[in-house]
């Protein structure tokens, strides 16, 4: 029982590991998006 109870966790940790590492790209990619082309917002310093 505690055996399946600590793999669930292991589970469900590394899931989530994935989903930030996804998001976080995804934020990049709109950041990157958002930031070039005909259309972009300003940055400073750029």
């Amino acid at each position: 029982m505690l055996k399946k109870l600590a793999m669930a966790a292991l589970a469900a940790s590394a899931l989530a590991a994935v989903r930030k590492r996804s998001s976080g790209k995804g934020e990049a990619d709109l950041w990157a998006e958002a930031t070039r082309g005909p259309g972009s917002v300003s940055t400073p310093g750029a």
